[in-house]
């Protein structure tokens, strides 16, 4: 047990640092480059981190955990929309009605009735409903965040990929998007767990609980190495590119260039 115990604490602590160094560099990196986009993106990673870090120092404090629990899926959608769909039409506003909606419901239900995955305590079977709902708005959440902005960015790369353009800079959006889709495939693991089995450290629990961190350890380095690309890993993507000059493009930008490249080629 104590072997347990150490791996998953272990795990967590690589997870909210990572999670916190990627909030710190894409906070000096909207600072410099004014690109207020990523403000829902930075605040995402310090939520997500720091009600990990609130929980442990004031456990008596539950309510404050589960409003903080709500927001992180809420701003990755408001990030997908800022990002790319500043000036276009997108289910934004749907999404993110559905997703208050059920995280409401979520926060109310977690509230009253101590519902967590796994469970704390022994459920009784009249309150499965409001187990499986959680279920739900996890799904619901990571189907309308996660996998809404892996599908976004795939598809954002797909139109960028031949542009005359740095290959890094393209390589970011393939980055963002297979590690938000493997990601959000994470969620089907919470519907494995078995609610009639008590605490994180008890079998088959913790397995479920390593697997769930390493795929949350996976899309924070995606997203580390997405935003704040090492200079190494950019000249290995640039390798066979003519010419290195490292520029920060908005997306409207890029597809502006990708539309002017076009226009070139058929003149």
């Amino acid at each position: 047990m104590q072997l347990t115990v150490v791996i998953n604490y272990s795990l967590q602590v690589v997870w909210i640092v990572l999670q916190l160094i990627v909030a710190t560099f894409l906070s000096f990196k909207t600072i410099k480059t004014k690109k207020y986009n990523l403000i829902p993106l930075i605040l995402f990673f310090l939520i997500s981190s720091l009600r990990i870090i609130f929980f442990l120092i004031f456990p008596s404090f539950l309510i404050i955990f589960l409003i903080m629990i709500q927001f992180p899926n809420i701003l990755l959608v408001i990030f997908t929309k800022l990002t790319f769909f500043k000036y276009k039409k997108s289910p934004f506003k749907v999404f993110l009605i559905i997703l208050i909606i059920v995280r409401f419901i979520d926060f109310i239900i977690r509230l009253n009735f101590q519902i967590s995955i796994p469970m704390t305590y022994i459920l009784p079977e009249s309150n499965l409903i409001y187990y499986n709902y959680i279920l739900f708005s996890i799904g619901i959440s990571y189907l309308l965040s996660h996998f809404w902005l892996g599908i976004v960015a795939l598809k954002y790369y797909s139109t960028i990929k031949s542009a005359n353009i740095e290959p890094w800079i393209k390589k970011r959006y393939q980055i963002i998007g297979l590690g938000s889709l493997v990601y959000g495939f994470s969620i089907f693991l919470y519907y494995f767990i078995p609610y009639d089995v008590i605490g994180v450290f008890n079998y088959p629990n913790i397995i479920y609980s390593y697997l769930i961190l390493s795929f949350t350890i996976y899309y924070s380095l995606c997203m580390y190495f997405a935003w704040i690309m090492p200079k190494w890993l950019k000249k290995l993507f640039n390798k066979k590119f003519q010419g290195f000059q490292e520029k920060e493009y908005e997306e409207n930008e890029l597809l502006e260039l990708i539309k002017k490249e076009l226009s070139e080629r058929t003149s």
